[in-house]
């Protein structure tokens, strides 16, 4: 097994906190050109996985009966902040089939949307389902429930046409057929599954190639993610930034516990595992993979430069330290 890639944390002179990461690069052809760590490790996709699970809204046709948009399509793929350009897109897909937040089972968290926020505060109001991130992913199972005359009150048992639909995609994308022996619930309640980490790049590379059988709606999604990164993310979120910077020709998602995973179009694709579930390794990672790869033209690596080496600043705004990745 190839040595991890480390992220440190440096304060002064000093290593103040170091992350461990596993990650695995493919090639157009689908074969590995680099990995580091234990490419092997079985991890839970968790968010990742929305791009693969708005496969059934496509797929069952719901998408096109009920009108959806790109923009629509691109945040039922997304984590949103909860801005209220998020939470009136998830409600509009709703109205579009006749659905309301009444029927989403995500649960609610504040927005990570500081405007929304402090907009919530100000007015005594309470965050609602629409503001959870997996409002838009949870949308679309509902929406495409609905089309196929299924039951809405139980969308995210793992017997519900919709959620069986889901892993039979996830079970071709990965080639893991014991795919549902590892089910639990995501943070979100809906169900969730666990794959290794090289399967999971494997699973994006055929996403992005058209090489699974639900081809049609695959090219649709990665569209949609393409055209629309603000509803994967945010405006200025790493993860959006990075598909602005390749014009749409790199997708990617991240998940929670430190995973992130994606493809280019020509079906080079990553995944990447911080061992402890940090976050923050993660986009200094992927774009110095993707610089050392040779995959960032020189226009987007400028456009990437501050993650390179991101700075670490106190409240006072002054740099005390910096981020660094060491890849054996």
């Amino acid at each position: 097994m190839k040595q991890p890639i480390k992220v440190e944390a440096i304060r002064g002179r000093i290593v103040e906190a170091s992350h461990i990461v596993h990650a695995i690069a493919l090639g157009e052809d689908g074969s590995v050109v680099v990995s580091f760590g234990d490419v092997d490790l079985m991890t839970y996709w968790r968010s990742a996985a929305k791009p693969f699970q708005a496969i059934a809204l496509v797929a069952t046709g719901a998408a096109e009966a009920f009108k959806l948009t790109l923009k629509e399509l691109a945040i039922a793929c997304g984590s949103h902040s909860g801005s209220a350009e998020h939470v009136s897109l998830v409600k509009m897909m709703l109205s579009k089939a006749g659905l309301t937040e009444a029927y989403l089972k995500n649960g609610t968290h504040e927005p990570f949307d500081a405007v929304e926020r402090e907009r919530l505060i100000r007015s005594g109001e309470k965050p609602s389902s629409l503001h959870s991130n997996c409002s838009g992913k949870h949308a679309a199972m509902l929406i495409a429930s609905k089309h196929i005359g299924a039951p809405l009150e139980t969308y995210i048992e793992p017997t519900h046409p919709i959620q069986c639909l889901i892993a039979q995609v996830l079970i071709e994308a990965t080639g893991c057929n014991d795919l549902p022996d590892t089910l639990v619930p995501d943070g979100c309640g809906a169900p969730n599954w666990a794959s290794p980490l090289n399967s999971i790049a494997l699973a994006f590379h055929r996403f992005a190639t058209g090489k699974l059988s639900l081809k049609d709606a695959t090219a649709r999604l990665f569209d949609a993610m393409a055209q629309h990164p603000d509803m994967i993310a945010a405006k200025g979120h790493w993860n959006t930034r990075i598909i602005e910077a390749t014009r749409g020709e790199f997708i990617g998602k991240g998940g929670a516990e430190g995973l992130f995973a994606g493809a280019f179009r020509n079906g080079r694709s990553i995944a990447i595992k911080v061992q402890d579930g940090n976050h923050r390794p993660l986009p200094i990672v992927v774009v110095t993979l993707f610089k050392q790869l040779g995959w960032l033209s020189d226009g987007e690596i400028v456009e990437l430069a501050d993650f390179e080496r991101t700075p670490l600043k106190n409240l006072r705004g002054e740099i005390v330290g910096e981020m660094r990745v060491v890849i054996p």
